[in-house]
């Protein structure tokens, strides 16, 4: 990988994290932009061909993402609260983006979330940051270390962290 695109992939991956530590923020072109260190039509351009999705549309999904864990493990959280959290003015058009997007409602999903659509819903969100993550990665990179084996334990939990 050449030294241009190695700088590429970092200035891509400085926005992914600079979204995903300000998804409260005001985040538009201008600021994103201005983190990667591209004009703001240069970077809009190609944020699109790098993710194959929109800055805006990757904000959208990744609040809908933050809300939907709030919903499934944050019951005293209210929904409205939530709905304000993730950009929306109503918890109204919060509840049709949801439904749309998941094929059940906030309240439906609080009570018993269904995993598969909601995966599904997230693949291109997923898909964004693996692209970016295989185009970093170089043979000389990878060093490969024998250690010996360690024991793991693994206990299921569904509910509020906090509870763990």
């Amino acid at each position: 990988m050449t030294a241009a695109l190695r700088n590429y992939h970092e200035r891509m991956q400085r926005v992914l994290d600079y979204v995903d530590r300000h998804l409260d923020d005001d985040l538009d072109l201008d600021v994103l932009s201005s983190v990667a260190a591209f004009s703001k039509f240069h970077f809009h351009r190609q944020f699109t061909a790098t993710f194959g999705l929109s800055v805006y549309r990757y904000i959208q999904l990744a609040r809908m993402k933050r809300a939907s864990y709030r919903l499934a493990y944050r019951d005293e959280e209210r929904v409205t609260d939530i709905a304000m959290d993730a950009g929306y003015d109503a918890p109204d058009a919060f509840a049709r983006a949801f439904r749309q997007r998941f094929g059940q409602s906030p309240s439906s999903f609080r009570k018993s979330p269904e995993w598969e659509p909601w995966l599904a819903a997230f693949g291109p969100l997923d898909n964004a940051r693996s692209k970016l993550m295989q185009k970093t990665f170089i043979a000389e990179d990878v060093i490969i270390r024998n250690v010996p084996a360690t024991p793991v334990a693994i206990m299921e939990h569904r509910g509020d962290p906090a509870t763990l």
